[in-house]
């Protein structure tokens, strides 16, 4: 199990990923406060678009990249989960 601070970190990780892809993907997109739920040794992070309208397919590829870039960066057993806007 991972430590609050090492969650915290990770989700962070995640929301700059996500930023510095917005560009690219024409889409702003965010880990909602909360966001994350702990599965065994596995961290599912919830990455929902900033405004409605927004399907997940049209962001799917982007969550992938981000869960490779993790990996090669050593932080293994994350997924990302895509979710409606709030």
């Amino acid at each position: 199990m991972r430590t609050e601070q090492e969650i915290q970190r990770i989700v962070k990780q995640v929301q700059t990923r996500l930023d510095a892809r917005r560009g690219a993907t024409g889409l702003s997109l965010k880990v909602p406060k909360g966001g994350y739920r702990e599965d065994d040794e596995w961290l599912h992070v919830i990455v929902a678009p900033v405004k409605n309208g927004v399907r997940a397919y049209d962001y799917v590829e982007a969550l992938g990249e981000i869960e490779s870039d993790l990996r090669d960066s050593g932080i293994d057993h994350v997924l990302l989960v895509p979710a409606m806007a709030d």
